[in-house]
């Protein structure tokens, strides 16, 4: 595919993604000399008439929007049995790129879902529902100036239900065109994780079931996951059917509430208990982002808090796993050196020198440290909370062991041996705080803070 030359005009470079709707490469207008995405469909299906219908639909569902928010289409294109969507070229990474490898701030939330929803709200206006919105068809434009409008584009139409009337921006009767899609009743169209459930139950999706899928990502934004993922698509579409989603705060302690409250509404079962249009949804996230930049906002708003130190994640992964195997060898000299150890804690604790207690001790530390080396080796996602909850043990097992280097005090000397047993002592603090760096700003998994009191 790459250098070909379609409808004697646009030459294709690469191809940069694809999907059920068809393949977009990347492309060159000869004539125009600027870059444009060209979507099509797959050589196999080419003649499939629905499909055909679909790629259509979602060129006029695009091309009737006229927003900073919206990926532009320039032309429809059929031509020797195919047929094709020239788009604006659009720089950057999907939404689901950068949920991958990005800690999301409150206010960055925000603002994605301010632009978001305003994009939903015009093409809500003009008759348009995208029924398929979701992290991949989100994309994240660098900004190129302090003004952030435009840095964030709604792509990939394929889905859209087109309802009348489709309008000018200036309605007239001459003018005015109506255009329906329907959909077969029981048809599920869209994609499952991101389906409202009335999509999934075969209804009819009006504008409503692209607040629920905006809620969705932005809840997935907050808190690193999506609420209602399981195994299978047929688990997934339960949880969506039966379950509520956790309060945001469970796992991002530092999300606003009203940030939750917003997120929660978005995701009622009922969609007559969700925001009954995109501007209502615009106004209160805009509201709350003003309120989180000026001063003297309510005190029941929370700002998110900055992490205690400017560490990056991969820095302070690799820090707690060599504290992990420095307390491993630690506990591997306790067991070469089980009597000296005995006698050290008959002195320090006033117990009888046993070495059966040395050796309980040591092996209570050993499988902590290697369920924490463990965790942290495989990035377990919620090892933040997890360790919040082992820590009174940790900190007690470290409490016991930070004497450990008065044994070597004829050799460090008073001083040193103190400094060595204040730093031990210490450690387990400092855990807490590289943790947080870790783990708190995707999905506010973190072992500083506590969530607060859901109301």
């Amino acid at each position: 595919m790459p250098g070909q030359l379609k409808a004697d005009r646009y030459a294709i470079e690469q191809e940069i993604g694809h999907g059920g709707m068809g393949r977009v490469y990347r492309a060159r207008d000869t004539r125009l000399g600027r870059p444009v995405a060209l979507k099509m469909l797959p050589a196999e299906v080419t003649h499939d008439a629905e499909l055909r219908r679909r790629l259509a639909t979602e060129a006029r569902a695009a091309s009737a929007l006229s927003h900073p928010g919206v990926a532009t289409v320039y032309d429809f294109v059929e031509h020797a049995d195919e047929s094709f969507i020239i788009f604006e070229y659009v720089e950057g990474a999907t939404l689901r790129e950068r949920l991958a490898r990005h800690r999301f701030s409150t206010e960055e939330i925000l603002d994605i879902g301010v632009q978001l929803a305003d994009a939903l709200a015009v093409a809500h206006d003009r008759g348009i529902v995208h029924r398929d919105l979701k992290p991949e068809n989100i994309m994240l434009v660098p900004a190129l100036s302090p003004d952030p409008s435009g840095r964030v584009k709604i792509l990939d139409f394929g889905l859209a239900k087109l309802r009348e009337p489709l309008t000018p921006a200036t309605p007239s009767a001459s003018t005015a065109e109506t255009a329906t899609v329907s959909t077969a009743a029981g048809l599920i169209v869209g994609t499952v994780n991101y389906m409202s459930p009335e999509q999934l139950e075969g209804e009819s999706a009006d504008a409503r079931a692209d607040l629920y899928a905006l809620g969705l990502v932005l809840y997935e934004m907050a808190t690193g996951a999506n609420p209602f993922l399981g195994k299978t698509p047929t688990s997934t579409i339960a949880n969506i059917l039966k379950l509520e989603p956790p309060p945001v705060v469970e796992r991002n302690p530092v999300a606003p509430v009203e940030l939750d409250r917003i997120l929660r509404k978005c995701l009622r079962k009922r969609r007559e208990e969700r925001y009954q249009s995109a501007r209502e949804l615009l106004v209160d996230l805009a509201n709350l982002r003003r309120d989180l930049v000026t001063p003297g906002r309510p005190a029941t708003i929370a700002a998110e808090a900055p992490a205690p130190f400017a560490i990056p994640r991969g820095t302070a992964r690799a820090m707690l796993i060599a504290i992990q195997v420095g307390y491993l060898a630690m506990y591997g000299a306790a067991l070469a050196n089980l009597e000296a150890v005995a006698q050290l804690s008959a002195v320090l604790y006033k117990v009888l020198p046993s070495v059966p207690i040395v050796i309980g001790f040591v092996l209570c530390g050993i499988a902590v440290r290697l369920y924490l080396l463990a965790a942290l080796g495989f990035d377990y996602p919620d090892l933040g909370r997890k360790f919040r909850w082992l820590f009174p043990a940790v900190f007690l097992l470290d409490a016991v062991w930070a004497a450990s280097p008065l044994l070597l005090y004829q050799k460090l000397g008073v001083g040193l041996g103190m400094a060595f047993v204040a730093g031990l002592a210490y450690l387990p603090l400092s855990q807490r705080w590289l943790l947080y760096d870790a783990y708190s700003p995707t999905g506010g998994r973190t072992s500083a803070l506590k969530p607060p009191p859901y109301p």
